[in-house]
């Protein structure tokens, strides 16, 4: 068996450096996913699966579009759902939650949040982050006021807020161009209120409940 001089050995081993350093440098773009996630249309996340398990959802987490949390008496929001890129839609309703944490905005392509039944009083703000929202339901709250923030939610198409303690409608609120369904039933307002309410979103269907004579 011939022997390989040092020279040569050197310049085998070096070779070999040379190509472990070229596959190394396209490791992330072999493995990189094809595609960023991003929001479903509409007539498809109508039709998705609902994952209602976290658990089951985990298992498969680039699979989940639609995942049903509700009534699990939850007081705090599972901070596993960042783990969930193509979540669309999420049902947080009928729990304990008194707010909603800051890395929510991680969710960057909800387009349907539920968090109907719940035990927030403050608005929580970080909602207004959620630039593909198209419903929000928070309905059978304590809410008190809303934040000039949500107006910024510019594919906002329905909002529910029945049943809450709302006083405040910033002129902000106009910025909601797209809206066309909001529900204030089951909440005190003078006609005056109403017809200001109104007049902040022309094109919307609002339901109200028999006005209150507030203040006369």
């Amino acid at each position: 068996m011939p022997v390989l001089s040092s020279t040569t050995h050197r310049r085998s081993r070096a070779g070999r450096l040379v190509l472990r350093s070229f596959f190394f440098l396209l490791l992330p773009f072999s493995f990189t996913p094809s595609a960023k996630a991003q929001p479903l249309p509409q007539t498809t996340l109508d039709t998705v699966r609902t994952y209602r398990s976290l658990e089951r959802a985990l298992a498969e987490p680039m699979q989940v579009h639609r995942l049903d949390l509700s009534k699990q008496k939850l007081k705090a929001v599972p901070e596993e759902l960042r783990r969930l890129p193509n979540l669309n839609a999420l049902d947080l309703g009928r729990n304990k939650l008194k707010e909603l944490p800051p890395w929510f905005t991680d969710l960057a392509n909800l387009q349907e949040l539920t968090l109907s039944g719940n035990k927030l009083v403050d608005f929580p703000e970080v909602i207004c982050g959620l630039r593909h929202l198209k419903r929000l339901d928070m309905s059978r709250n304590a809410l008190t006021g809303l934040p000039t923030c949500l107006g910024r939610l510019k594919e906002l198409t329905s909002l529910d807020l029945w049943s809450n303690d709302l006083a405040t409608f910033p002129e902000e609120l106009e910025g909601l161009e797209a809206l066309r369904y909001v529900d204030l039933r089951v909440i005190q307002f003078s006609p005056k209120e109403m017809e200001r309410i109104a007049e902040l979103w022309p094109r919307a269907k609002i339901q109200f409940s028999a006005p209150c004579n507030c203040g006369m």
